[in-house]
């Protein structure tokens, strides 16, 4: 008797399946909430943290990259580890050490306590990103994945950061130079409510193929009015080898390169912006309302462009728009300093720029790129580049802004332009409407 026939299949509650089918999608994607405010907030925090705890400048980029280089080594094990244990049970364990770490870090007495507890905080991020990545898309419509699949957790990712940046500016004049602690430990908070929501959530149905499950498979796919893959799917043996074979390391290359540069260059904007902004010398309060000005539109721009990238074709969104951001980079590097009004217009076409084209296509190619079998893991390697990449970008902007001030973002702004060109080479990458088994190949 095979293994599917032997397996016995539970069959869903007419409301958990009515919740599923609702919710599953909203509640998988809301941790890039939690990643949003958390990994965010940090930009805000530092404002607090610098001079409470007298940090040096290397001290306040070492505190600032802890999380990010703790997210990468958790994209790497983890994303690994959903591919062989499947992706339901991973993401709800990140979250209870996302909940202790959260409250760890509110409570850190010094500067290495801080940067031990924001590494682990960071781990914990890096369990849920690939997890709930190859999740969302593995549940998406060809039609609709670059909604779901990029569109939908970048606005969650945006609608934390968002929050992090009002509560800052909220809590700091109530609590001064202790509005860290509030920023850290409030973060518990919505990830005690998904750990709960995801107890009702189903495995992904392409796991469930993939491991040759197919009526569980079956009946999650009904469960969310799902049509099943057309190209027939079959148990998959894993060899990483399948990451490399062929011309899939190209594929691996590309979508990697992509993702890591375009986040190194676009983190100016988002993670580094209070400190940049703070740089000109408006203050520390216009520099969090520039902030959230900042991710304000963003988040207007990645709704937009949620109704374009399952219309149009990928490839040529991610050229124009990353040339865009270029340009906007250079606009604040030659006439930030000199005028306030095109340093916030610039700072704002900077951002608006990188959401509506290479923030939501990294995370769209990233998942399309990658067999079912090795979905986590090859997008964990991406995700973990890009967090290694914008630890990068947050120990090197303070130190030079000191030293260039804002023909700093002239610099970061030339990633894109390299970013553009990986996109001219890489015409595999035109994944608009095909089917996420056909796109993970040539």
């Amino acid at each position: 008797m095979s293994t599917v026939t032997a397996r016995r299949v539970a069959v869903p509650s007419a409301a958990r399946a009515k919740f599923a089918k609702n919710w599953t999608s909203r509640i998988v994607a809301f941790g890039e909430f939690i990643d949003g405010y958390d990994l965010l907030v940090i930009g805000a925090a530092m404002l607090f943290l610098r001079p409470y705890f007298g940090l040096t400048t290397g001290q306040v980029g070492v505190v600032s990259a802890a999380a990010f280089v703790g997210t990468a080594v958790g994209l790497l094990v983890f994303g690994d580890l959903s591919d062989r244990f499947g992706r339901r049970v991973i993401f709800m364990i990140n979250l209870v050490f996302f909940v202790v770490a959260s409250i760890g870090a509110a409570f850190a007495g010094g500067f290495w306590q801080l940067v031990v507890v924001r590494f682990v905080l960071g781990l914990a991020v890096g369990m849920d990103i690939p997890t709930s990545h190859a999740f969302l898309a593995e549940i998406s419509p060809r039609s609709r994945r670059g909604r779901i699949a990029g569109s939908l957790p970048n606005m969650m990712w945006l609608s934390g950061a968002i929050v992090s940046v009002v509560l800052a500016l909220l809590l700091g004049p109530v609590f001064g130079n202790e509005t860290w602690r509030w920023l850290f430990g409030l973060a518990a908070i919505p990830a005690a409510m998904v750990l709960v929501a995801r107890q009702f959530l189903p495995e992904s149905p392409r796991w469930l193929l993939a491991q040759g499950r197919d009526d569980e498979a079956r009946r999650v796919f009904e469960m969310l009015d799902l049509e099943p893959p057309t190209a027939q799917v079959v148990k998959q043996r894993r060899s990483y080898r399948d990451l490399l074979a062929g011309k899939a390391w190209r594929r691996l290359l590309a979508v990697t390169a992509f993702f890591a540069i375009q986040a190194f260059g676009g983190a100016v904007a988002t993670v580094a912006g209070p400190l940049v902004l703070d740089s000109t010398g408006i203050g520390r309060s216009n520099s969090l309302y520039f902030s959230l000005a900042g991710f304000v539109i963003g988040l207007i721009a990645v709704t937009a462009g949620a109704t374009i990238i399952d219309r149009v074709n990928r490839r040529t969104l991610g050229i124009w728009t990353c040339l865009g951001v270029f340009v906007a980079g250079i606009g604040i590097a030659t006439l930030g300093a000199h005028s306030t009004v095109w340093l916030v217009v610039c700072f704002i076409a900077y951002s608006l720029l990188t959401w509506f084209g290479p923030g939501v296509l990294s995370w769209v190619w990233s998942a399309e790129a990658f067999p079912t079998a090795l979905r986590g893991l090859g997008s964990g390697i991406a995700q973990a580049a890009t967090r290694l990449a914008i630890a990068a970008n947050v120990v090197l902007v303070p130190t030079l802004l000191a030293d260039l001030g804002l023909a700093t973002i002239g610099l970061y702004a030339c990633a894109f332009l390299i970013a553009a060109g990986i996109v001219l080479a890489s015409p595999f990458l035109a994944t608009t409407g095909r089917e996420l088994e056909g796109a993970t190949t040539p």
